[in-house]
């Protein structure tokens, strides 16, 4: 239980340190290498971890209230159950991170990278979702939704935008894209799966919409 809040740990390498319930409330720990940190249920609240390396770390059940995240390398990172109410994860990589009932309200997302990252249970109320890459991510089922239709491209849909592989736009732009600009995406293969599956994907996202986050500034392509 090491009361570290308040410290300036700029730069420091703490990978794979023992940090188990640690209080770290206001801690500098910009740029900081927490690669492996046992982070259990520590309280970050209002930390500076921008640039910080906190790939394949538990964080499970930690309290990042406020705390600045971003451009953090979340990677692999046990966030279940985190408190990331109000954090700034803007450009963040939390490629494949577990966020299973986390709480990412009024969370800044824009630009992160939320590729195969586990969102079962996340409350996104409020949440910026603004240029978030969802590739292959499965959701929450509420405010980011998942289809699985096929094996060429994973696809994932919120309130305003639809993201079929790496390819990010609005919705209302995919039904008005041309056989050309589909062709522009991945080639045949591309228009050969659109042909075949837009009807089906309207269909669903028209019955079934992501809902909204709320946020003021509603994520946009």
């Amino acid at each position: 239980n090491a009361d570290l809040s308040g410290a300036n740990l700029y730069n420091a390498d703490l990978s794979g340190a023992n940090l188990y319930n640690a209080d770290l409330i206001d801690a500098n720990l910009s740029g900081a290498n927490l690669s492996g940190a046992d982070l259990y249920n520590a309280n970050l609240s209002g930390a500076n971890l921008s640039g910080a390396d906190l790939s394949g770390a538990n964080l499970s059940r930690a309290n990042l209230y406020n705390a600045d995240l971003s451009g953090a390398n979340l990677y692999n990172a046990d966030l279940s159950g985190a408190n990331l109410y109000n954090a700034d994860l803007i450009d963040a990589n939390l490629y494949n991170a577990d966020l299973i009932d986390a709480n990412l309200c009024n969370a800044d997302l824009r630009g992160a990278d939320l590729r195969s990252a586990d969102l079962s249970g996340a409350d996104l109320y409020n949440a910026d979702l603004i240029d978030a890459n969802l590739w292959n991510c499965p959701g929450n089922r509420r405010e980011i939704k998942s289809l699985f239709v096929s094996e060429a491209y994973s696809i994932t849909y919120t309130a305003e935008v639809l993201q079929i592989g790496c390819e990010r736009h609005a919705i209302k732009d995919w039904w008005k894209f041309d056989d050309r600009r589909i062709l522009e995406m991945d080639g045949e293969r591309a228009l050969k799966f659109w042909l075949h599956w837009k009807d089906f994907i309207k269909s669903i996202i028209e019955k079934s919409p992501a809902k909204k986050t709320n946020h003021k500034s509603e994520e946009s392509a």
